[in-house]
């Protein structure tokens, strides 16, 4: 091949990729992009087969599980409201859970009758009790100071970062940081995802360390239009954007930032051109909010918008070649330390709408028992009342979606909210019962890893507790 062919077929392959750049979306992608190593991987694994995808959605802030599962029996209420005082939600307004094995009846947050619904249906479980843990915590222990805990506890950053990434570091930690979601797609790429032309893992609300792995991080997808570069004051410009991307460069960084534009700038486009195939899906999802509109439908179009994202890049799998993909959504507002009894209510109401619609896509679409999805939260908040919300706090209430959810059940337990319960700590705070490395392994195993080294690696907490499989998912 000539020079000047060489150069002609190196701006056309550019000019396909530049394409993908101005979509308004990809905030990141992979250091070592997925559709590069493809190559690599290609004959390692089936290109065909069963088909799974895991959607996280992450309520930023800290939800108030207290008031997400509430106890209804007498007794129980009365010791739940008597810690809860002006949070408390009145008895009768309680949508009433028919849980199987549970000691005592519950109630799910009146804002939430869809996943009430979900639930009574035995598509949804309810986990009781879940938080950040590196080995199992006695209230003994956490009061006496002697407890080994996840680091900077009621901190929203660091609480974040470890209920995504599972790992205790050091400042002077060195290897690369990873999340649950990155190793998990890493451990399974080989044998379930060797055809795909993009990363397993795809966000729909920007960069996360849970979907970040060694080999790189995840893409991210804008839920607009997926748009190409344009230029139409300046034709030239796109050429010279090509050139400068297409010279390797002596600086390293500069070398790194090029090839990782380059990658993002070929991902995008081959996720275009998936996409051009992907039903519309808007009607399904709840719409734009109009003026006037309550806060719910701003929330559930926010959550909505991610998630019907999520439902288009699920019909089009094949085309991307991927029997495994792993989303990432998320809603913020849930630090309700102020006015919480005005936004809760809201907030939980635009979950459950958007969470219903993508459910019901899900089970159009036949593959419910495909797709399971989960909720996460920076942590739990405070039992009692700081006079117009809640503070922070530890243990949470979350829960599951899905047709191979083995639901009408709760995993864990809703606490004892009596006086002098062993669930609480002297300082009020709720004891978690079950770890997220406990809740992450059992959606890890329903996906594809089985082996024993390999969840213990993917959940670096794993080996310090009895039960590895919580049991959720058939």
């Amino acid at each position: 091949m000539n020079n000047d062919s060489f150069v002609a077929s190196r701006r056309r392959f550019l000019r396909r990729s530049v394409a993908a750049m101005a979509g308004g979306a990809g905030f990141f992608a992979a250091p070592q992009s997925l559709s590069l190593l493809n190559a690599a991987w290609a004959g390692q694994g089936q290109c065909g087969g069963d088909y799974k995808a895991l959607v996280c959605v992450f309520l930023l802030g800290g939800n108030d599980g207290h008031n997400l599962v509430v106890p209804r029996g007498a007794t129980e209420y009365a010791h739940y409201a008597n810690r809860r005082r002006g949070l408390a939600i009145a008895q009768n307004q309680l949508l009433p859970l028919q849980a199987q094995g549970a000691p005592f009846a519950l109630g799910l947050h009146p804002a939430m009758p869809e996943m009430a619904q979900w639930f009574e249906s035995g598509k949804m479980a309810i986990l009781g009790n879940v938080g950040a843990l590196l080995e199992p915590v006695s209230k003994q222990a956490y009061d006496a100071r002697t407890a080994r805990l996840p680091p900077q506890l009621f901190s929203h950053n660091d609480q974040q970062t470890f209920w995504q990434s599972l790992q205790v570091r050091s400042a002077t930690d060195t290897t690369p940081a990873t999340g649950w979601g990155g190793r998990l797609a890493e451990l399974l790429q080989a044998s379930h995802n060797s055809c795909a032309t993009l990363t397993m893992n795809l966000s729909l609300a920007g960069a996360n360390p849970f979907q970040v792995g060694l080999a790189g991080e995840a893409l991210s997808v804008d839920t607009g239009q997926i748009r190409a570069i344009e230029a139409d004051r300046e034709p030239s410009a796109v050429a010279e954007l090509e050139a400068v991307y297409g010279v390797a460069q002596d600086n390293l960084l500069v070398e790194q930032y090029r090839r990782a534009t380059r990658r993002a700038i070929d991902d995008y486009a081959v996720l275009r051109t998936a996409l051009a195939g992907a039903p519309n899906l808007d009607a399904a999802f709840p719409p734009p909010p109009e003026p006037g509109d309550p806060a719910a439908t701003r929330f559930a179009f926010v959550l909505g918008s991610q998630l019907r994202r999520a439902a288009q890049l699920i019909s089009v799998r094949a085309a991307l070649g991927q029997r495994r993909q792993i989303f990432f959504c998320a809603l913020g507002g849930f630090d309700t330390h102020d006015a919480q009894t005005a936004d809760q209510p809201q907030l939980l109401a635009g979950l459950d709408q958007a969470l219903a619609a993508f459910q019901r896509t899900v089970q159009n679409m036949n593959l419910q028992d495909q797709v399971t999805t989960f909720t996460a939260s920076d942590f739990g908040r405070s039992m009692t009342s700081n006079g117009d919300g809640s503070d922070h706090g530890w243990g949470n209430h979350l829960f599951v979606l899905g047709g191979a959810v083995n639901g009408r059940r709760v995993y864990g337990a809703v606490p004892d909210m009596a006086t002098g319960s062993a669930d609480f700590a002297s300082d009020g705070n709720l004891i978690p019962r079950l770890a997220v490395d406990q809740y992450g392994a059992t959606l890890a195993r329903w996906f594809g890893v089985t082996d024993t080294q390999a969840l213990n690696t993917c959940f670096p907490n794993l080996a310090n507790f009895a039960q590895r499989d919580l049991g959720f998912l058939s």
